[in-house]
């Protein structure tokens, strides 16, 4: 650190960062009209500087923020020379540096003593884009422009004043356009508090002394992401996963990846994955180079703020025309979660037996995300959500289970379910059951986070329309350092007069008649990590008692034999006769390791139910 750095101000004025984007935050948690941004929190805001660089990040999903510098940098080059005080633009193109068409990036650059220094950024997720389907992840699309309405770097606000043409334009081709207005209008408030807030800063500070600090905070992250990757082992590390489905009928993708450690950086190369996916289940440039970095962020200490200084240390290759990195005009519709919530698994995979302490097993990828859509009682409004709430378990680590709601690796458990009562108040849906679902979760010495049962009863119209997009039924989060993997799960549409049961894969398009019939969705837990015979058995004694793991999982994976009491006692001479057995086959470093592995579906599919992949209407 520099002799006129001052450590005291430099964590004052990163903290002053930290609570300009936590306030951009609140602002659009409180005004956003859409339940996916004012309940399911699926947004991030941030702070760039012109270059741009990442300055400041909080609540952020990782998706976003470890790659939208190159959004804004297209933006900055879009119009390079005609940024003005009081402009926002707007870009969802995802071949424009952005993640996915519904994805909606708002910048506004914020000037100080004359010049530009900063970009206040939010990237939201919409309801709707105008796609084939009613909603903004369209599994099945078979190109960008099935995906709905995509826009370039554009003007949205000159000067301070909306261009309520292009607004129009932009709300015509769109479902739901007066709530998505409202979170258009919430977006764009949220950045405007950020730029009058960092004008104060520069104003307080003097803008050339807030520049001065903002490099500091950049090379302070950078240094101590250096000593973190100085401690890993240098090398070359690889490893494959695969994705269940193209949204089309391809299956088993593989996803490759190799690793290299050296000194203080990362290379983090995807050759040899497959090719690009016919459906809308792949990676743009922007996912691609986020997802190989996002793991990187759990493996260092978690006080490192994550801005450009450690991002940098990270370099990343996916080939173009890949299934990690797409080729226009390919879709990337589900992109930010698939491929790329796999692309970040096989770096751990690759890496947990060089670095054991640092690296969890598998948590759940998009382990079913729907939207959920209809007509009201009036048989003509239009109503339509997106069900977070039975999204499944995160990994276990070294030294903790994993956390029972991770929603996809890509938000890190940054998204939220909606509240039960106010979705019911909403929506004409019942959700009949929303609860954990036993034995889902890989064993281990640590246990995986659980999966989710969630019900969903529709109450009105004909019929419940649901697109369903998603990865990790058929190839499940994976174990580690002798962990088993989370069980998969499924979906299917239960009818209730016949008992008939219609399965589908994790992604697909489907009606739940409204008069007889209910959805069911069994989202996966993450992977275990460690021997499941190292578990401590008083412990294990209490999942029994609790419902989370069963009498027979007991005594044959952890190797604890209970007595029958419904507060059961350890039998401790068996317990120990019986480990000392399992100790004799230890489990593998990696589970498991071969393509759609999961038994979920073989287990639960009975005499007379149907199944289909990837179904389109």
């Amino acid at each position: 650190m520099g002799s006129e750095v001052d450590p005291i101000t430099l964590s004052v004025i990163m903290s002053r960062f930290n609570a300009i984007v936590t306030e951009m935050t609140r602002v659009v948690e409180k005004s956003a009209w859409t339940t996916i941004l004012a309940l399911a929190h699926d947004y991030s805001c941030a702070i760039y500087d012109a270059v741009p660089r990442q300055v400041s990040m909080h609540e952020a999903l990782p998706i976003m923020t470890s790659a939208m510098h190159f959004v804004v940098g297209e933006i900055a080059d879009a119009f390079e020379g005609d940024v003005h005080d009081g402009d926002v633009f707007l870009c969802n193109d995802p071949y424009s540096g952005n993640t996915h068409v519904g994805d909606y990036v708002t910048a506004a650059p914020v000037f100080a003593d004359g010049k530009l220094v900063f970009w206040s950024v939010t990237s939201a997720h919409q309801m709707d884009t105008g796609a084939f389907v009613p909603s903004s992840v369209a599994p099945s699309a078979l190109n960008v422009y099935q995906e709905g309405i995509t826009i370039p770097p554009t003007r949205l606000v000159e000067r301070g004043t909306m261009r309520d043409d292009l607004l129009r334009l932009l709300l015509s081709n769109l479902r739901y356009a007066e709530l998505i207005e409202g979170d258009l209008r919430a977006l764009t408030g949220s950045i405007e508090k950020g730029r009058q807030r960092l004008r104060e800063l520069c104003d307080e500070y003097g803008t050339e002394v807030v520049l001065a600090y903002v490099e500091e905070m950049i090379s302070y992250s950078s240094r101590r992401a250096a000593q973190e990757f100085l401690s890993m082992p240098d090398g070359r590390y690889t490893a494959e996963g695969w994705v269940d489905s193209d949204g089309l009928d391809a299956e088993h993708i593989p996803v490759k990846v190799a690793v290299t450690i050296d000194g203080d950086r990362a290379h983090v190369d995807y050759t040899g994955s497959g090719p690009q996916a016919r459906g809308g289940t792949n990676g743009s440039f922007a996912t691609s180079q986020a997802a190989a970095r996002v793991p990187f962020l759990h493996y260092i200490a978690s006080d490192i703020p994550h801005n450009h200084g450690v991002l940098s240390h990270i370099d990343v290759f996916a080939p173009e025309g890949t299934i990690c990195n797409a080729r226009f005009p390919a879709s990337t519709s589900v992109g930010t979660t698939v491929p790329s919530d796999l692309m970040q698994e096989v770096v751990s995979r690759a890496l947990v037996a060089a670095m054991p302490d640092r690296v969890p097993a598998g948590g759940v990828r998009c382990g079913w995300n729907q939207t959920i859509s209809g007509k009201g009682a009036d048989g003509a409004s239009e109503w339509g959500f997106m069900l977070f709430n039975g999204t499944g378990g995160g990994p276990a680590a070294k030294g903790a289970d994993g956390w029972p709601h991770w929603v996809t690796a890509s938000a890190a458990a940054g998204e939220k379910i909606l509240p039960i009562e106010q979705l019911e108040l909403l929506f004409p849906v019942r959700i009949e059951r929303c609860e954990i679902e036993p034995e889902s979760m890989g064993f281990g010495q640590w246990l995986g986070g659980p999966g989710i049962r969630c019900v969903v009863r529709p109450l009105v119209d004909e019929r419940m329309y649901v697109v369903s997009h998603g990865d990790g039924a058929a190839n499940p989060p994976h174990g580690a350092m002798g962990g088993t993997p989370g069980c998969g799960g499924g979906q299917y549409v239960h009818d209730l007069p016949t008992g008939a049961r219609r399965f589908i894969s994790v992604n697909g398009v489907f009606t739940v008649d409204c008069r007889s019939e209910l959805y069911v969705g069994v989202s996966t837990g993450g992977g275990g990590w460690g021997q499941p015979y190292e578990r401590a058995a008083d412990q294990v004694r209490r999942d029994v008692r609790d419902g989370v793991v069963s009498r027979h999982a007991a005594a044959e994976v952890f190797g604890v034999i209970l007595t029958d009491d419904e507060d059961p006692v350890v039998d401790i001479e068996a317990t120990t006769v019986k480990r000392d057995e399992l100790r004799r086959t230890p489990g593998p470093v990696v589970s498991p390791t071969h393509a759609n592995a999961s038994t979920w579906l073989g287990e639960n599919m009975r005499e007379g139910d149907e199944y289909f992949l990837n179904p389109r209407l």
